[in-house]
């Protein structure tokens, strides 16, 4: 499993794998001390990265309450879901987090972030000793051509669809439509996301 921190220019952060994650990630929990991550999962397990954060993104991560997870397989998006990002000296931080609303549409928004993102590090890579993984597990492609795997590509279109909203009745009036120590990478913007629903289990697992 190889993993990379990517950044949106507004600020928003995410962690990009080239497998799916077998297990359902709960939080992000980052020590300032040693520049480690560690993913904590539902089931109380957690795994520690083992690539620190360059001190030059600190400053983001101070900004961020909540972090993408996603995959990347194949060309297609495997995985995508948010998550709640911790310090691991901040007691406090928990109690803020509380007041943070989880994306109503959580696909697309990932489909934003992962559009946007335009700079990063590798995170954690299974042989550290290869160089030549050490840069964007993205490789050569483009992120405004990624697609949803069709798993995903289902539950996004329903996302994505326009929602019916009912508008008080007048005369010709019937529904209102709403709409519904690493390198560093650059990458293409993408369109913000749009649309309104209610929240869904989206990590995109599947039992292989």
């Amino acid at each position: 499993m190889n993993i990379d921190l990517l950044f949106t220019p507004t600020g928003e952060a995410g962690l990009l794998s080239n497998v799916n994650l077998v297990k359902k990630v709960a939080g992000i929990l980052f020590d300032p001390q040693s520049g480690l991550v560690s993913l904590e999962y539902i089931d109380m397990d957690y795994e520690e990265l083992n690539i620190p954060v360059d001190e030059a993104f600190f400053e983001r991560l101070d900004r961020v309450s909540q972090v993408h997870i996603g995959a990347v397989k194949d060309g297609q998006i495997a995985q995508a879901y948010q998550v709640p990002f911790m310090f691991a000296d901040d007691p406090y931080r928990g109690e803020q987090l509380k007041q943070v609303s989880q994306p109503a549409n959580p696909l697309e928004a990932f489909r934003y972030f992962i559009q946007a993102c335009e700079t990063g590090q590798p995170l954690h890579r299974e042989d550290l000793g290869d160089e030549e993984a050490m840069g964007c597990i993205l490789g050569d492609a483009v992120p405004s051509s990624l697609h949803f795997a069709p798993h995903l590509a289902r539950r996004h279109a329903v996302e994505a669809a326009p929602q019916a909203t009912p508008v008080p009745h007048a005369p010709g009036i019937g529904l209102g439509l709403g709409g519904g120590g690493g390198s560093t990478y650059v990458r293409r913007s993408g369109q913000p996301p749009s649309g309104s629903g209610g929240q869904k289990d989206t990590s995109g697992r599947k039992d292989d």
